[in-house]
């Protein structure tokens, strides 16, 4: 008896989206829909933001939400089709509530570890950060770590349903994260200008102040990582986000001088990092289609001028601010011994004194560390290392290390420079910041991977890894 394949249950055709069909399936992808529109959206409600000294705000709440609505998405996708989410997927979930797990651990362990937590109370400098209640700051690191890490389930339910996915869709989510990036890029300007306050400042070794551009966010870091991954996405979306090279070139040049002009070192190397590696791939590209004749001499001359008109200008009118800005960048580095406390301004006191204070701790504490940051570490590593001890470092070291062979195993050659370059950017970041602890960079470090596999699903030519069963 032959046996006809009806219009419900025929697989989708390539770049099709599929109707859910049944009500199950219907509730899942408005979850994911939501969790897309929370992360898009994201960067504009920030604008205003304040210093909240890791108090609960909106951008908690939001986090929040969209955190629920990406997990809610994967459990309720999964209990629809009758099957489990991806093996590892399931493996790295196992590792995280292991973290979770310690925390619970160190938040009981809070009233016999007084004596040595009261050592965190000394602040010799500001950079030390405001003190911290235990009883308060263990749950809230592990809500944070909950937050930072829902997106996996994301890729996951991406991986489960395809055509839930398609690069235009999440085009249209890389286009609004660009829009927002570009109306903090045109506050920080105007605060360069003198037009709007800064919120945040440097201050010299002659205790002079000098404000940073931050855009619509309180300090220039948060505005940093939306220039980051700004630029990447323009990068591998290229023509999807449905605008001419020229515009994704200044968009580029507008986010890199953006960077500059806040005076956030790790952001200017990170942007650096990614423009580089994308643009000597384009180089190489050129050379091998010029041996075959396939380059065109006067678009590539026009985008050169072009952007020596547009660098004129800008120089022109900001030209002193920028230079300015450029020598504190270079020369206000502090120390750098880095057993002094002057290493990079404040962060080798910092260091100093944790090592310090751990060389007093017992094993316990070595082993799965205090729950949350009594200091502002300023540094990812040491910062894993003082909330889940070096089971901690294990455990993360193990999560992002399958994250990263997870993807990459769905991913063709030609997709794997840019997730390489997501691993190389959240390594760089986090030797004097905190990136697996800011939730919206890794919302964003996320998304950054999922695009990555929805535009490597298009490119011709090239043959992906098979995946049993990731098609209903």
């Amino acid at each position: 008896m032959e046996t006809l394949t009806t219009p419900e249950h025929r697989p989708p055709f390539r770049g099709e989206q599929r109707v859910p069909t049944n009500r199950t399936e219907q509730v899942a992808r408005h979850l994911a829909t939501a969790a897309l529109v929370l992360v898009a959206v994201k960067p504009l409600l920030d604008i205003g933001e304040q210093d909240a000294g890791g108090g609960f705000d909106l951008g908690v709440l939001l986090t929040a939400l969209g955190a629920a609505c990406m997990v809610a998405a994967l459990g309720v996708a999964a209990l629809g089709a009758r099957r489990m989410p991806p093996r590892p997927v399931l493996v790295m979930a196992g590792g995280l509530t292991l973290l979770l797990v310690l925390s619970a651990v160190s938040y009981l362990a809070v009233p016999a570890r007084e004596d040595l937590l009261e050592l965190f109370d000394v602040r010799r400098y500001s950079i030390y950060g405001s003190p911290q209640d235990p009883m308060r700051a263990i749950p809230a690191e592990a809500m944070r770590l909950v937050v930072g890490f829902a997106p996996i389930a994301l890729i996951a339910l991406m991986l489960m349903r395809r055509d839930w996915f398609p690069v235009r869709r999440l085009a249209l989510v890389a286009g609004v994260i660009v829009a927002g990036a570009v109306v903090h890029c045109v506050l920080a300007w105007l605060q360069v200008a003198g037009v709007f306050p800064y919120s945040f400042y440097f201050e010299l070794a002659n205790w002079e102040k000098i404000g940073r551009a931050s855009g619509g966010y309180y300090h220039p870091m948060s505005l940093g990582r939306l220039l980051m991954f700004s630029v990447f996405l323009v990068y591998v979306l290229g023509e999807r986000l449905r605008v001419p090279a020229s515009v994704r070139y200044a968009l580029i040049g507008l986010f890199v001088a953006t960077g500059v002009v806040s005076l956030h070192r790790f952001t200017i190397l990170c942007l650096g990092v990614i423009v580089l590696a994308f643009e000597a791939r384009r180089l190489f590209g050129m050379v091998k289609a010029r041996r075959t004749g396939g380059v065109n001499r006067r678009a590539t001359l026009v985008g050169g001028a072009v952007l020596v008109v547009a660098g004129a200008i800008v120089g022109t009118l900001w030209g002193g601010a920028i230079w300015r800005r450029a020598e504190v960048t270079l020369t206000e580095v502090g120390s750098l011994d880095v057993r002094s406390d002057t290493f990079m301004h404040g962060r080798g006191a910092i260091w100093n004194d944790l090592a310090e204070i751990l060389g007093r701790s017992s094993a316990d504490v070595w082993l799965l560390g205090f729950g949350y940051e009594p200091w502002d570490m300023h540094n990812d590593l040491l910062r894993v290392l003082v909330v889940w001890g070096i089971v901690g470092i294990v455990v993360t070291a193990a999560v992002l290390v399958g994250l990263h062979r997870f993807v990459r195993s769905r991913t063709s050659r030609s997709g794997r420079l840019a997730l390489a370059l997501l691993f190389v950017v959240l390594v760089i970041f986090g030797l004097t910041q905190k990136p697996l602890a800011y939730p919206y960079f890794l919302w964003l470090f996320f998304f950054g991977q999922m695009v990555v596999l929805a535009v490597d699903r298009e490119v011709p030519g090239e043959e992906l890894p098979a995946e049993s069963g990731s098609t209903p």
